[in-house]
């Protein structure tokens, strides 16, 4: 029968001298555990009671606890505001509590004899929770409330209450002392910091199998070990004894298990490591590899199965990030993926995402606690926490009450934390982090407080020391690398490229002019010679080809780019501070600028042709003034120019002809040796002929035969077999450029008019 009692008044008539068999203080509830944490060497006093006692964090409004205080009074206050106890409750606990509020209600629902079995537990001012007595071992038992899940020794008020409850009773606790009096054993579960598994003996346990589990689960627990689990099972069946696995155990080593596999699948599928062009592939973006160190940082969240990404943002750990989502899966079946992210860095996660993003799904961090029901709905497999900066709408993630305690519960697989570039300087925050991460109390969570933690004279938790040290306690679930420590792996650019949309407007204007160069050098190709003559044309036709995909006498490409650098300026993990763009046609650089002001930014011009003056103040306004951001550059003249801003980034607003313009273009900007991972942005035309020209020449090792087409380039002419390539180069280019239809009909009808007599008598009189 179930019973139910008042636990206030059975805890009342118990004798002052009766001694619960579970522990009555209240060790390292959740937010005691967090701590409030001091710099290294600081002295620390005990909490105040305004923090460390129920009541009190039940008075604190929300977020009312600063940063530096102790975090753990998030834990109490979430309890408190959890909208459903993790489990079920029975029917008989859904009436309010006692007018009084001081009576607890006890509800033994399921047939376990009068004491062990499963308990519905109401407290006031705690949530309601689902309790599970199973033994009189510490930490066999399990609750549903988040101050069990965050204890170090599987204890939580409401295990107190209930043993107070059952040492108020004589009968009831001579029978919780001696145990259940099961004739089979059983593995279990002790829970805690660090789960372990325990053996829990039947009375009907043969003394051999006894001295065999006894080996390895003895009362200081082994960690999970699934052979040594197997071998147990074998023996039991061999003596006739009923021996049971709790299945939390068979969870646990699965977890150990599954972690094994991959790493062994990720080493023969990629043996050459990060270095692997398949994984450097993974995140496309524009034309930008990943580089090996950050494919090895997708690499360790994989393998970790829950990881802390907090390397410099250099590093990009969003990017990170992302490709071990799509390594997942790619290679391990992954579906569901939820990203919960500041507002600001949504858009920024929308537009890194794959093309096909079916199984992601992306929702505020702001408002992760009114979330809970969407987000149990997608059932994530995965799921990456993307912080806010301190102080930033979203940021204080972990010591707002009511996020932590949603985040807490959100059941996932795996999970990926990118922690706020300076989260070690926030160590109350730190606790429950690791605790997320470790949601299983695989070893991490468990080693953060045994080396770091700080205690009072009687033992509870007050503080976090010496978090320098944090990278090795937490090696298996923290990847922290500083910009420092790996400069010498790190390349000078990290070069993109970006499509700009070609307008409707000049598409048309586009397609002619290609057409009509492809027919002229088609011509010349099949005549095999060229009069120097007609080379001066062809360079001219080309130039106003090139001089249309840069914006030169055309105000919607100028606008297009424009777009495209706003987009660089504000678009990124981390808001650019400084741009340097260049582009090789003084008037299609103003007219970017023209558009940027209309959009807002603030732009300068340097122009060799503009007067000194105007020059020397395009330099100190973009050097001294915050505001500027933004430094338009023209290639004619500007060989002597040395700029020698190191946090600038650089953008190419067109193709050169000759890839080492580009090269030079960045060295006017930063001294070299002295650059790592400096962005580098290509803006090309999509579809147009500086991407196909672009397309043509990148793989090249070798400059090519002319630099004719560039401005500013040594005027000349060429013959032979230079001419020759330098035909089929323009040839090849124009191909990659055309129309996919209409292109061939007009090239034909172009061609036959310059093929004709009265197209080459007409020619010729020009000539």
């Amino acid at each position: 029968m179930p019973t139910k009692t008042s636990g206030a008044a059975a805890a009342a008539q118990a004798a002052p001298s009766s001694k619960p068999a579970l522990p009555r203080k209240r060790a390292t509830r959740a937010g005691k555990a967090a701590a409030a944490s001091a710099e290294p060497g600081e002295k620390k006093s005990p909490p105040s009671p305004e923090i460390a006692t129920p009541a009190a964090a039940k008075r604190a409004p929300r977020r009312a606890v600063p940063p530096a205080e102790n975090a753990a009074a998030a834990a109490p206050a979430a309890r408190k505001r959890a909208r459903k106890p993790a489990a079920p409750e029975p029917a008989a606990l859904q009436s309010a509590l006692p007018a009084d509020g001081g009576a607890v209600d006890f509800e033994l629902s399921t047939d376990g004899g009068e004491v062990f079995g499963r308990y519905a537990v109401r407290l006031p001012g705690e949530e309601a929770a689902t309790l599970w007595l199973r033994s009189s071992q510490p930490g066999t038992s399990v609750c549903s409330c988040l101050d069990f899940a965050l204890s170090e020794s599987a204890d939580c008020p409401h295990l107190q209450a209930l043993a107070a409850q059952i040492q108020a009773d004589a009968a009831r606790a001579a029978t919780f002392a001696a145990g259940p009096q099961a004739p089979g054993s059983r593995v279990a579960l002790r829970h805690g910091a660090r789960r372990r598994l325990l053996w829990l003996p039947g009375v009907d346990c043969p003394a051999a199998l006894d001295e065999l589990a006894r080996q390895r689960l003895s009362a200081d627990a082994a960690p999970p070990d699934e052979a040594f689990v197997s071998r147990l099972l074998r023996a039991a069946r061999e003596a006739g004894h009923e021996l049971q696995v709790d299945e939390e155990v068979w969870s646990q080593l699965a977890l150990v298990r599954d972690a094994g596999w991959r790493v062994e699948r990720l080493e023969a599928l990629f043996p050459q490591g990060p270095a692997s062009a398949e994984l450097q592939a993974l995140v496309a973006a524009g034309d930008r590899p990943l580089l090996p160190l950050q494919v090895e940082g997708a690499l360790f969240a994989v393998c970790a199965g829950r990881a802390i990404l907090a390397d410099a943002p250099p590093l990009q750990p969003m990017r990170q990030a992302l490709a071990a989502a799509l390594l997942w899966q790619r290679h391990f079946g992954l579906e569901r993926v939820l990203v919960l992210a500041p507002r600001q860095e949504l858009t920024a996660w929308q537009r890194a995402l794959p093309a096909d993003a079916g199984i992601w799904s992306l929702m505020p961090l702001e408002t992760v606690a009114e979330d809970g029901q969407r987000q149990r709905a997608l059932d994530p497999e995965l799921v990456i926490v993307h912080e806010a900066a301190h102080g930033a709408p979203g940021g204080d993630l972990w010591i707002d009450a009511e996020r932590a305690a949603a985040l807490l519960r959100l059941p996932a697989a795996q999970a990926i934390v990118l922690p706020a570039a300076d989260w070690t300087q926030h160590p109350a925050e730190v606790p429950l982090r690791v605790a997320f991460v470790d949601d299983q109390r695989s070893g991490p969570y468990a080693a953060l407080l045994q080396a770091h933690g700080t205690r009072d004279d009687s033992g509870a938790l007050c503080g976090l020391h010496d978090l320098q040290a944090l990278r090795q306690t937490l090696a298996p679930v923290l990847l922290a690398r500083t910009l420092d420590e790996v400069r010498g792996e790190l390349p000078e650019r990290v070069e993109t490229t970006l499509g700009v949309p070609m307008p409707a407007a000049i598409a048309a204007e586009h397609a002619a002019q290609c057409a009509a160069l492809a027919a002229f050098v088609e011509r010349w190709q099949r005549l095999g010679w060229m009069p120097d003559l007609k080379q001066r044309r062809l360079v001219a036709q080309v130039q106003a080809l090139r001089r249309l995909c840069a914006g030169d006498g055309a105000p919607a490409v100028a606008e297009a780019k424009a777009a495209a650098l706003q987009g660089l300026l504000d678009g990124g993990e981390v808001p650019v501070a400084k741009l340097v763009a260049f582009g090789q046609w003084p008037q299609a650089l103003r007219a970017v600028r023209q558009a940027l002001t209309a959009a807002g930014i603030d732009a300068a011009c340097w122009c060799a042709e503009d007067a000194p003056p105007a020059r020397q103040e395009a330099l100190r306004r973009f050097h001294d003034e915050a505001s500027c951001r933004v430094l338009l550059v023209a290639d004619p003249g500007s060989g002597a120019l040395e700029l020698r801003v190191p946090q600038a980034q650089v953008a190419h607003l067109d193709a050169p002809w000759n890839p080492r313009v580009l090269s030079r273009r960045f060295g006017r900007v930063h001294r070299r040796g002295k650059a790592q991972l400096v962005p580098v942005t290509q803006l090309l035309l999509q579809d147009s002929f500086e991407q196909a020209s672009l397309r043509l020449l990148a793989p090249r090792r070798e400059v090519p035969v002319t630099d004719m087409l560039d401005a500013g380039a040594e005027h000349g002419f060429v013959h032979g077999e230079a001419l020759a390539q330098w035909l089929a180069d323009l040839a090849a280019a124009l191909r990659g450029a055309m129309p996919p239809q209409g292109a061939s009909e007009a090239a034909s009808e172009l061609a036959s008019e310059a093929s004709s007599p009265k197209a080459s008598q007409t020619e010729g009189a020009r000539s």
